[in-house]
């Protein structure tokens, strides 16, 4: 393929490219923000170094681009780069050069050769929670913190970013259990009102909701705050931090820390949903899906032990 040379980058000022920037940072939610932000970057930087124009970019560009980093990033990767100039070409209505016939080319021979399947963290089931709530020190101010965040983060189905945005104001508790304002939502398009019901045992998250509250002193502002080492409540949490706290307890119970995230309480409690028998409907509302498709995953994930095959060698016996 024939690589056309573009050298007019010096053409393009650097307040227009900070302008562009700024537009991707406010169309999608805060981690997507970051992701796009920081890939926007890195392609400027590239081009610069090489003397090429961003915007717009020519296929040769994002041809030479991606075939660089193909060496050394993932595919997802690769893909989240090309959706970032993407968005920068769309909002300055140039036709996106990641969509050519090239470049599609181009991605498709980097996933048959490297492969582009990523591996999933495991989900933190439901028969998992009892043992590991049973590590987390409740008589400490992190323990009461730590409690609430995994057991209302399994009961909410929460993505991490939207777990830590949560405010005292959003919480609503009522006669059935607790309505949950979810502003920080993937798409930003609208908030979402998600409801946990009060189960009167020690894993209700409601009550460790209130546990939490009542003992940090808590009454205004974020609801899940960082701690010092004094014991002292601080600032909101950074949705990192939700991560470290579930492998925080699933390395004490032994299991490998890689294999889980902060998403294993969301697929936990949608496949664990999915394996008593609750509706695609009722775990959609959950998650706040607006498709069926990562749904579906949850769902087959869930009901791949429920109703298999296998099962009738329990039939068997010596006589």
């Amino acid at each position: 393929m024939n690589v056309p040379q573009d050298r007019s980058f010096l053409q393009i000022e650097k307040e227009e490219l900070e302008k562009i920037h700024s537009y991707i940072k406010n169309s999608k939610s805060h981690n997507t923000q970051k992701s796009y932000s920081s890939d926007w970057k890195h392609f400027s930087a590239w081009c610069e170094k090489k003397r090429r124009n961003p915007l717009p970019a020519s296929v040769g560009t994002i041809c030479l681009y991606i075939s660089e980093l193909a060496e050394t990033h993932k595919f997802t990767t690769l893909r989240r780069r090309l959706s970032a100039i993407g968005e920068a070409h769309r909002y300055k209505k140039y036709p996106s050069p990641t969509k050519q016939l090239e470049v599609r080319s181009l991605m498709e021979g980097i996933k048959r050769k490297k492969g582009a399947r990523q591996k999933p963290k495991k989900a933190l089931m439901l028969q998992i929670l009892p043992d590991l709530i049973k590590k987390i020190d409740q008589s400490s101010l992190s323990g009461h913190r730590d409690k609430a965040i995994i057991l209302l983060g399994f009961a909410l189905a929460s993505r991490r970013s939207e777990l830590v945005s949560i405010n005292i104001d959003d919480l609503e508790i009522n006669d059935f259990g607790m309505d949950v304002i979810i502003r920080e939502t993937k798409t930003k398009r609208d908030c979402l009102i998600k409801s946990v019901l009060f189960t009167y045992n020690e894993f209700c998250p409601v009550k460790a909701t209130q546990e939490w509250l009542q003992v940090s002193g808590i009454t205004s502002g974020a609801l899940f705050r960082s701690i010092d080492r004094h014991g002292n409540v601080k600032d909101r949490l950074s949705d990192k931090s939700i991560a470290l706290i579930v492998k925080k307890y699933v390395g004490q119970l032994g299991m490998n820390v890689s294999d889980f995230s902060a998403h294993s309480l969301r697929s936990g409690l949608a496949t664990s949903a999915a394996m008593l028998g609750m509706t695609d409907i009722a775990i959609m509302k959950q998650t706040g899906h607006k498709t069926r498709g990562m749904v579906d995953r949850y769902v087959q994930a869930g009901l791949r032990y429920k109703n298999n095959a296998s099962s009738i060698l329990k039939n068997l016996k010596y006589e």
